[in-house]
């Protein structure tokens, strides 16, 4: 009987040890040759600019435009403004934010900038300090030395509210600025009248218009300050001719097309800039700041001061 060959299958690398491959199986090859010298050098080329872009991002959101101060200027007619007032400069400044990345010298190189802008009317509204009444007193006389020909006008902010709220209310009459608390103050030039009325705040305190208006005409001008600007829905049912905001601080971080991801409670609806509320359409300017909170950056959104030169008439 012929036997059968038993027959041994070899690779050119000698005799061929292991079980055939099953179909639809695969063996990896092992291989000893060097890693690719190129793909190494891309590699490490790309991780140093992967770093380098973070940190140029970092830098830019966190140094060059913090501090980079934009200053926006516009004219803004109210129909009720009188004739003496008309073209009269209203510096309008929100949210320093004293102890949060920000200190009396960066308040005096604020105040610097507010004199070169020669107000007649200063208007602050509110947070000036991020947590605690202490973070400014050192800053009280350079609030001290800002000057406008009319006066100038402060409220609170639901920062200035935390810890001792009293504190900041008692280091104000020591800067110059009126506090304004459900109150008004009457402005007077060449014999005719605007009302400065500030409302407390929308978050921490208890605004109450009908109080800070009592005793006003109802034909006079009146001016709002007023910390969250989404209140302007309430002011713009009463007989405001204009009201002033902070607290978004423009949303401190924008994104492309998206704009603001994440603005604060109180300023959701208006975030920036300027808008016209209700069937009046009262005026509203909602300032991007100047300090910062939560997280010492800024993205697409400077720092600013608006100045508005106000027309009477339509």
């Amino acid at each position: 009987m012929e036997k059968t060959p038993h027959t041994r299958r070899e690779s050119q690398d000698g005799p061929h040890q292991g079980a055939a491959i099953p179909p639809g199986s695969s063996r990896r090859s092992i291989s000893n040759e060097p890693a690719n010298p190129s793909r190494r050098h891309f590699l490490k080329k790309a991780a140093l600019a992967t770093a380098g872009t973070a940190l140029l991002a970092g830098g830019y959101a966190s140094l060059w435009e913090p501090n980079h101060l934009e200053i926006t200027r516009f004219n803004l007619s109210l129909p009720r403004l009188p004739s003496a007032f008309d073209g009269i400069r209203v510096v309008h400044f929100s949210d320093v934010h004293l102890g949060f990345h920000m200190d009396e010298q960066d308040l005096r190189e604020l105040a610097d900038r507010i004199a070169g802008l020669k107000p007649d009317l200063l208007c602050f509204t509110g947070d000036i300090v991020d947590d605690y009444a202490v973070s400014m007193k050192a800053a009280v006389p350079v609030m001290a030395s800002m000057h406008a020909t009319l006066g100038k006008f402060a409220i609170l902010g639901n920062h200035d509210y935390r810890g001792l709220p009293a504190g900041v209310q008692e280091l104000y009459p020591k800067t110059g600025f009126t506090l304004l608390r459900n109150e008004h103050a009457i402005v007077e030039l060449a014999g005719q009248r605007v009302a400065m009325v500030g409302l407390e705040d929308n978050i921490m305190g208890k605004p109450n218009p009908q109080r800070a208006i009592h005793g006003l005409p109802d034909e006079m001008c009146k001016l709002l300050l007023m910390h969250e600007p989404d209140y302007a829905d309430v002011a713009a049912q009463m007989s405001f001719d204009l009201q002033l905001s902070g607290h978004t601080h423009g949303g401190q971080v924008r994104l492309p097309v998206i704009g603001a991801p994440m603005p604060p409670p109180g300023g959701r609806k208006y975030i920036q800039g300027l808008f016209h509320v209700g069937t009046g359409r009262m005026p509203l300017y909602v300032s991007r700041g100047i300090g910062m909170t939560h997280l010492p950056i800024r993205v697409l959104c400077r720092p600013e001061l608006s100045v508005i030169t106000l027309k009477s008439g339509q």
